[in-house]
């Protein structure tokens, strides 16, 4: 089952928090967007960057991974539902 949550830097696992960007403000002042299927972390993503990058084309080209990342596990369970 996919889980999107909007944590803190403190809501990460300790390896999680150690391959996080430190950008912008710095990681432990940034906001995540964990993404999880059941147990296992899929994505994360943040927005520790500098705002001139923050477009879709640099920092955040990301977004279209996860979305297509979450479609696919849609149907996955989908398909489950309906076997």
């Amino acid at each position: 089952m996919l889980h999107v949550n909007l944590v803190s830097f403190e809501d990460l696992t300790d390896e999680e928090k150690e391959i996080q960007p430190n950008n912008g403000w710095g990681k432990e002042c940034a906001n995540y967007i964990k993404i999880t299927d059941r147990t296992e972390t899929v994505m994360i993503l943040s927005d520790s960057f500098e705002p001139e990058d923050g477009t879709f084309t640099r920092d955040l080209c990301y977004v279209v991974d996860a979305i297509k990342e979450a479609y696919k596990i849609g149907l996955r369970d989908g398909r489950k539902i309906n076997n």
